[in-house]
């Protein structure tokens, strides 16, 4: 699978997750990444800020705020493509918690950790855990794996689409 990510899109998520990373104290903080799947290409065209129950070390969504989330995706036609969440300090892979309490579980999700509260931003990708569920799970990709899988793309566009206030 090839990922397809707009310049705009890593601003509006690094946007959304500093938000949290400013608070005092900093929180993790929580965006999805919507789009289009055709064949073996996946492009990021939204992000999505749900409405988020976060802390020092946890950021986590409710039930209705996954249905707002799904309906959402519903309305303009995308597919989840990936969740964004950051973490404090310099780790990022999946915790224990991110495993069970990622609300999407669904095979081909990827999930990207962002390190320092976001406060580094996201580039290179590598810098940051990237996971895809499958077979009951998260693994890591490999730094390999992300540079010649995940593309970002200057001059592309995307927009967000910010549930925080519902």
């Amino acid at each position: 699978m090839t990922y397809l990510i707009p310049e705009r899109a890593i601003g509006l998520t690094e946007k959304v997750l500093l938000e949290y990373g400013r608070l005092l104290p900093s929180h993790e903080g929580l965006v999805y990444w919507a789009g289009r799947r055709e064949g073996e290409v996946a492009t990021v065209t939204t992000v999505i800020a749900p409405k988020v129950s976060s802390g020092p070390g946890r950021a986590a969504t409710s039930a209705r705020a996954n249905f707002d989330v799904v309906r959402t995706l519903s309305d303009s036609g995308l597919t989840q493509i990936a969740q964004v969440h950051s973490h404090p300090g310099r780790w990022s892979d999946h915790s224990e918690g991110d495993d069970r309490l990622t609300a999407f579980r669904v095979n081909g999700l990827v999930s990207i950790v962002v390190p320092h509260y976001c406060r580094a931003g996201m580039h290179p990708l590598t810098t940051c855990g990237i996971h895809r569920y499958g077979a009951g799970t998260f693994l890591r990709l490999s730094d390999a794996y992300v540079r010649k899988h995940f593309r970002v793309l200057a001059g592309s566009d995307a927009r967000l689409k910010d549930l925080r206030g519902l």
